[in-house]
């Protein structure tokens, strides 16, 4: 019988094995998508560049109640699959499927309800650009889900070689139809074939649970607080890391949101290339054995991600904006400068989510949620210029990060007092 030690051993063995995996595997999709948007900025103009990379952030905005009700998935099958129940296992597994697919399909309606109202507030130049992005989504929800199926069930090597895939069928579609059709347009079209590769996973998995599963499961209490729990945390860091781009979008003219784009390429690439080690950890946290070695070593290995990553941009950002944008401007440098610096607080609290929600902790959750809706209104009505908008970025981000440690420290309990008998 192996010994404890060993087995914790093994156990954190394993976890490294797979963020060390993921994380690879992440970073040449990463390559291939840094690869694509840097064909599309060669072939776009600098207004196109822009209104493509905002049209990608709003899909992935459209789908963050998938990404929460995912999330909620992925904890409750990493808690039934360390309990070693698997007929649960099974049975969980077969009900969230469906009730996921129900819930992309009523995602997508919404969508086509309110495409036109938000394209018109955002200032789209065109109508064509949101009806590619409404072909888009449905796409982009099965995705989604995909992604959140393997990482339920603790696939990252069948995750990390579908992101691969995902990240080379994008550049060789990309490379096709932006030399046909040289618009912002054909960057979605090509982002959105790319999907098929995760959505794939969904639509070809056998498993169906009945819909009398389907009622019991969507009506259990714990489920729908954990699962708004979820939600919150799920809408707090995408506004976190992507909400700027879409208010740059009505604030920004053209020339100026595509200059904004590329540079927050750049920034926001210190934290995508880290994520993998969060979602390790967080399926690892939400299934935590007590009696095994915490996965909080997962949080340090990706804070240093983050630290490594800033200093690296701010050190070779004129190269990097070279390579990416095929450009030599001491100004966007700068502007790269400044997001790798707004990026050090936004992914402490990106850390800081996926933690609340993989131990449970409701409460700052919720807290955590509220951040990101009033970060989000910060940027709106102050953020009328780049710059203003970094400073604001770095400065409320910080500001979230006080008051949730403020939250922590009042809910901490005091130690016990011994009592002298």
């Amino acid at each position: 019988m192996a010994s404890p030690a060993r087995t914790t051993k093994t156990i954190a063995g394993i976890w490294l094995t797979d963020s060390v995996i993921l994380t690879a595997a992440n970073l040449l999709a990463a390559a291939a998508n840094y690869l694509f948007q840097a064909l599309m900025r060669r072939h776009l103009s600098w207004s196109e560049f822009g209104y493509l990379n905002t049209t990608i952030g709003l899909i992935m905005f459209a789908g963050v109640p998938l990404t929460a009700a995912s999330q909620t998935v992925t904890h409750h099958l990493a808690m039934v699959r360390a309990s070693g129940n698997e007929d649960e296992m099974k049975r969980l597994q077969a009900v969230s499927l469906k009730f996921l697919r129900h819930l992309t399909w009523l995602l997508f309606a919404i969508s086509l309800v309110v495409l036109y109202p938000v394209a018109d507030f955002l200032h789209f130049p065109r109508m064509s650009l949101a009806w590619v992005a409404l072909l888009w989504i449905p796409i982009y929800l099965w995705s989604t889900l995909g992604g959140a199926w393997c990482a339920g069930l603790s696939r990252f090597r069948l995750y990390a070689f579908l992101l691969i895939l995902t990240g080379l069928v994008r550049l060789a579609a990309g490379v096709i139809f932006v030399k046909l059709y040289p618009w912002a347009e054909s960057g979605i079209l090509g982002c959105a074939l790319s999907g098929l590769v995760l959505a794939l996973v969904v639509a070809i998995n056998p498993h169906h649970g009945t819909a009398a599963r389907l009622r019991q499961t969507l009506f259990d209490r714990d489920l729908i607080i954990y699962g708004a729990a979820a939600f919150a945390v799920s809408f707090a860091t995408f506004v976190f890391l992507q909400g700027d781009q879409i208010i740059a979008q009505r604030n920004f003219p053209g020339v100026e949101l595509g200059r904004y784009s590329g540079a927050g390429l750049l920034g926001r690439a210190i934290i995508w290339a880290s994520l993998p080690v969060l979602i390790v950890y967080f399926t690892r946290r939400s299934g935590h054995d007590p009696a095994h070695q915490s996965p909080a070593h997962l949080l340090w290995a990706y804070l240093g991600l983050i630290g490594s990553g800033a200093a690296f941009l701010v050190l070779f950002k004129v190269p990097l904006l070279f390579l990416l944008l095929g450009t030599h401007d001491p100004g966007l440098a700068d502007m790269a400068m400044q997001f790798a610096l707004a990026m050090i607080p936004i992914g402490i609290l990106q850390a800081m989510g996926y933690h609340y929600l993989a131990a449970r902790q409701i409460p700052e959750c919720m807290v955590f949620g509220g951040c990101g809706l009033v970060y989000l209104i910060a940027l709106a009505v102050f953020g009328r210029t780049p710059s203003l908008m970094l400073g604001w970025m770095g400065g409320a981000a910080t500001a979230s990060i006080l008051l949730l440690g403020i939250l922590a420290l009042a809910r901490r309990k005091p130690p016990q007092s011994r009592v002298e008998t």
